[in-house]
């Protein structure tokens, strides 16, 4: 299949996991991030904001904000495939913004590059290939960032054994799932 092929399979199979499902199995995903050794050690966190029937991090973003790091969301910019990581520091500084993905209502644009970042995706592999939705915001921000350690957030049905990849595609240092 090609990667459009593959982005409509993989929304069909996350879009028939079940809302209590998603809420227990995104909570066992939490508590293994939270486990890692580079978010324990790490300062400064760029998190993705889960919408749809996406591994939700809204409790993730929680706890980072309660150990005292620095934590930083997408933000969509005007320009084609943009994004800009703007810190936060509550659960409430979100409003809806392109796409219908919550953004933050604050302004404060984290310039640095994180110590990790949380990325989402419709597809990985065990290698950390990742199958994005297609507007390659997170392969252009990863070439720009390629120090910050790179966990890449799904369910087990989204695990694939091979996808295709282009040049330009960033693979993951880690995958966590459940």
């Amino acid at each position: 299949m090609n990667k459009s092929d593959l982005r409509k399979h993989y929304r069909a199979i996350r879009g028939e996991i079940p809302d209590a499902q998603l809420v227990e199995r995104s909570a066992a995903i939490e508590q293994f991030v939270l486990s890692i050794d580079r978010i324990e050690q790490a300062g400064s966190v760029f998190v993705y904001v889960s919408s749809g029937s996406e591994a939700r991090t809204h409790e993730l973003i929680a706890a980072l904000l309660s150990q005292g790091k620095a934590v930083a969301v997408p933000r969509v910019l005007p320009e084609p495939g943009v994004m800009q990581p703007v810190l936060i520091h509550a659960l409430d500084d979100f409003a809806p913004g392109r796409f219908g993905i919550p953004e933050p209502t604050a302004h404060e644009p984290f310039e640095q590059t994180p110590d990790v970042t949380i990325v989402p995706g419709l597809a990985f592999t065990r290698l950390g290939e990742r199958l994005g939705q297609g507007g390659g915001y997170y392969d252009r921000y990863l070439q720009q960032h390629p120090a910050t350690y790179k966990i890449g957030l799904s369910f087990n049905e989204q695990l694939a054994d091979t996808l295709p990849t282009s040049e330009h595609d960033i693979a993951m240092d880690e995958v966590v799932t459940a």
